[in-house]
């Protein structure tokens, strides 16, 4: 057996199953298309060695990182556009062991891993093929964030390209954040340590987030960032005050900018409370970043990270329509990678919530489905936050398994104790439980913890649930009537509201409502989606879809699904 170190290159033919299902002699004769004039004679240009073949896919070593690039370039930008080929390319420097039959190596696996992540018509390279190009080639490319790559121990960080006429924009650039010092008052040796050790945790809490890349500000080796985040912690009496602020870095312009108030009683109580709220706050900032920086790529050339984004951003628009596409976008992205952990457990989350939205149940053959994808996605992301979360969710709203459910709340929590969804899980299964009071206290704090979420009108709708079925009708009404000051033409908030003014004696009112409700559409809607409730009180219907009818009175819809 021989070693060597080389440059490899995986090279996958997107589509490649589903055109065969389609017309075998077309993908067939893609293939052939590739072996005679789209890439082998390229490959042969630039003194590529064609390791092995495979139906879809071909395993190359370069003699040189320049050589490897300029080829990849070359056949994507003579291919794009083209009607049926669509390649992806993925680099890594390694080695590798041959013998007479095949050949070996952590670097095969980690450039097939690669080769997962690249944009359909574009180039991933690992960081450390990246650090060997010129600065001309370089510059080129793009930083796509780091990546969780199966048997890798540590985030590998991962460069991309993609063709664009006439130009040489580098789409998809993922934000980067410069995390600088964080002024202080008084000006005492304690403060200065809380401020010092609430930066480190910033630091921290951000990094947890994919689609971000965090610097410490203050290293000499950190010379760009997409922003500066700045802070001023003021400490008087009994309350602190941190305050954040976000600048666009090349123009010195601050685009956000939020301040945290909270006792100081107990220091530690103090940081995590403000730092909770302020991670929140980020997130969404790079949501919306997201939904900037990939507006102009169609979804046909995102990666599998990009589908994810975009997905996200449009699950914050919070409409029926928006979670079908995000859930088709995540079907692609499981195309590309049915192996992606993140995007197994956003399509199960999409089909929750589509389901709930429409107060539907789902069928044995999905439900079999979703839960053998959420096997694969632990397997895969044990150490996500969100895999464990959703397979709570799924557990708790499709398999009625409590017990499941509230076990994989405590591994989320575990992961990431600053993760606010676990309070909505944790409100999902208090309700479960007939626990009402429990389920109040939990949808609160995330309600004031996410005020500025997109969500909010939703959680709110939960909260006046839980707070009704609790009999406390005038909290539900309040809830009610908030979630519907924010969505004011969805009709299931003014009959949640209906119903609170009818047990507070308050008819007239409740009839206005209900009159006002009947005004809209009855289609289903995200923010009044099902919610998990205990037998007794399932007659709790209140968006009902086409194939229903609102009631003509108040009484008939307290009667309608008893």
């Amino acid at each position: 057996m021989q070693s060597r170190l080389t440059i490899l290159m995986f090279v996958d033919l997107v589509g490649y199953s589903a055109m065969m299902s389609r017309d075998q002699d077309v993908a067939i004769g893609v293939v052939r298309a590739l072996k005679s004039q789209h890439l082998e004679p390229v490959i042969a240009e630039h003194d590529g060695e064609i390791l092995k073949r495979m139906g879809d896919g071909w395993i190359v070593a370069f003699p040189s990182v320049s050589a490897t690039v300029d080829c990849a370039m070359q056949v994507q930008t003579d291919l794009q556009g083209h009607r049926s080929i669509k390649l992806r390319f993925g680099c890594h420097i390694g080695e590798i062991v041959e013998d007479d039959d095949d050949f070996y190596g952590a670097g095969v696996n980690i450039a097939q891993r690669i080769q997962t992540e690249a944009p359909p018509g574009g180039l991933m390279v690992s960081e450390d093929l990246y650090r060997q190009l010129s600065e001309e080639r370089s510059n080129y490319l793009s930083d796509a964030g780091s990546f969780n790559l199966k048997s890798i121990s540590q985030p590998v960080r991962l460069y991309q390209w993609r063709p664009t006429q006439g130009s040489n924009r580098r789409w998809g650039q993922v934000p980067s954040i410069a995390v600088q010092s964080i002024d202080f008052a008084p000006a005492d040796d304690e403060t200065k340590a809380l401020a010092g050790d609430m930066r480190d945790q910033l630091i921290v809490r951000i990094s947890r987030r994919k689609g971000v890349l965090v610097f410490d500000g203050l290293a000499k080796t950190e010379n760009k960032a997409t922003y500066d985040l700045r802070g001023r912690l003021r400490l008087a009496g009994e309350k602190g005050r941190l305050t954040l602020t976000l600048l666009l870095r090349e123009e010195g312009r601050p685009i956000w900018s939020e301040t945290y108030e909270a006792p100081t009683g107990d220091i530690f109580a103090f940081c995590d409370d403000v730092l909770e709220l302020a991670e929140g706050d980020l997130r969404l900032q790079n949501n919306a970043f997201d939904g900037d920086r990939l507006a102009g790529v169609t979804e046909d050339e995102l990666s599998v990270s990009e589908l994810r984004a975009r997905a996200a951003n449009e699950f914050y628009k919070v409409t029926t329509e928006s979670w079908a596409y995000g859930l088709s976008l995540m079907e692609r992205a499981i195309a590309l990678n049915p192996l992606d952990g993140v995007s197994l457990a956003m399509r199960v989350e999409a089909q929750i919530v589509l389901h709930a939205a429409r107060y539907e149940d789902m069928v044995p053959e999905l439900q079999k489905t979703l839960a053998d994808d959420l096997s694969t996605a632990i397997i895969q992301m044990p150490q996500s936050d969100y895999v464990f979360w959703t397979r709570g969710l799924f557990r708790l709203v499709v398999e009625d398994d409590v017990a499941g459910a509230r076990a994989d709340l405590e591994r989320s929590i575990a992961v990431n104790p600053a993760y606010l969804e676990n309070y909505e899980l944790e409100g999902h299964i208090r309700m479960g439980e007939s626990d009402f009071s429990g389920a109040d206290a939990a949808f609160s704090r995330l309600i004031e913890r996410g005020s500025k979420n997109p969500l909010q009108p939703s959680r709110l709708f939960l909260r006046g649930v839980t707070r009704f079925c609790d009999g406390n009708f005038a909290g539900a009404e309040r809830d009610a009537a908030a979630a519907s000051d924010l969505r004011p033409h969805e009709p299931g908030h003014l009959i949640l509201r209906a119903l609170a003014l009818t047990e507070l004696g308050q008819t007239d009112q409740a009839e206005h409502c209900l009159a006002v409700a009947r005004q809209f559409s009855t289609a289903p809607t995200i923010t009044t989606r099902r919610p998990v409730l205990v037998p007794k009180f399932r007659w709790f219907q209140i968006n009902w879809g086409e194939e229903h009818e609102l009631g003509t009175t108040m009484s008939e819809i307290q009667l309608k699904w008893i």
